[in-house]
């Protein structure tokens, strides 16, 4: 009986990981280029794909060259919202506007100022400073640079299912409009389409 007793402790011993082995999960670390679709979705490479094209087309355009050739200085841009209208898909449109900001910043076409959120926590701490920091190393109020036009945007997302497919389409339009005179410099559009098969 003690033997019995010891022989199904020594196998729960060894069962016991073996289970928990069994249900564990793997993780494999990816190339962050690398182009995976899981669901359809939109994803990381949607974002840095379409932010690319479009801020390359906007370039290719007039405004940018016209605008440096009319002030003598490349003109600064400002990237403001861009809003998803979807039915059910997360958008994280911080991570589109940032791949924006990149794109114009390494063209080196135009220059990229703050958005809402920076300009508040650079404001506040422009205030801590007045108070706290000493006189040679205080920034000043009223240097910033002002934007010459406004980037802003919506992301439109309409799905088509029959049974186990489905079609995921988007639609990503862009406008830039200069500040000083309200006129729409610039108007992109660029187009998703995905075929799923549940």
């Amino acid at each position: 009986m003690n033997r019995l007793l010891l022989s199904l402790a020594v196998v729960s011993a060894f069962a016991a990981p073996m289970a928990l082995v069994g249900c564990g999960k793997t993780v494999k670390r990816e190339d962050p280029n690398s182009v995976r679709d899981l669901s359809g979705n939109w994803n990381d490479i949607d974002s840095k794909l379409v932010a690319e094209k479009l801020v390359a087309d906007s370039l290719r355009s007039p405004w940018a060259d016209n605008f440096t050739k009319a002030k003598g200085r490349i003109p600064v841009v400002k990237v403001g919202r861009v809003t998803a209208r979807t039915n059910g898909d997360a958008i994280a449109t911080e991570i589109f506007t940032n791949d924006m900001s990149r794109a114009i910043i390494n063209s080196g076409k135009a220059d990229v100022v703050a958005g809402a959120t920076d300009v508040e926590q650079t404001r506040a701490e422009r205030a801590d400073q007045d108070k706290n920091a000493s006189e040679s190393t205080r920034k000043e109020s009223f240097q910033e640079v002002g934007a010459d036009f406004l980037l802003t945007g919506v992301i439109n997302v309409q799905d088509d299912q029959e049974g186990d497919e489905k079609v995921k389409f988007y639609s990503v339009d862009l406008k830039l409009v200069e500040i000083q005179t309200q006129r729409q410099a610039w108007l992109g559009n660029e187009k998703i389409k995905k075929f799923v098969k549940r």
